[in-house]
């Protein structure tokens, strides 16, 4: 939630900025303040759009009826070998994380 949160905070500071670029001095121009502000609106709804849609295929499939599990994680051990004079190596392991796909 945290991500979507930060990720929509962006995208309105960009629109933000991008409006308040577009400014150039303090003229009475006709139609300019008017027309970037409506592109800063523009952008940003684009955006949401995009953020939304990655929000509602991230997790599921095109059906919807499965979902990524909660991750599940083990350890690999390293692999161990003999150098050319008999001494034995072994690499360091790791720990390895996947989400499993659950269908109901």
């Amino acid at each position: 939630m945290l991500k979507k949160l930060s990720a929509v905070a962006a995208i309105l500071v960009l629109a933000a900025t991008l409006v308040v670029a577009s400014f150039d001095s303090a003229e009475a121009r006709r139609g300019r303040g008017a027309a970037a502000f409506v592109g800063g609106l523009a952008v940003g709804a684009l955006a949401l759009g995009a953020l939304s849609a990655e929000a509602n295929y991230g997790d599921y499939d095109e059906g919807g009826q499965c979902y990524r599990g909660r991750p599940r994680c083990h350890w690999v051990p390293g692999e161990c070998f003999r150098d050319r004079w008999g001494d034995r190596h072994c690499e360091e392991g790791y720990r390895e994380c996947h989400r499993p796909l659950i269908c109901e």
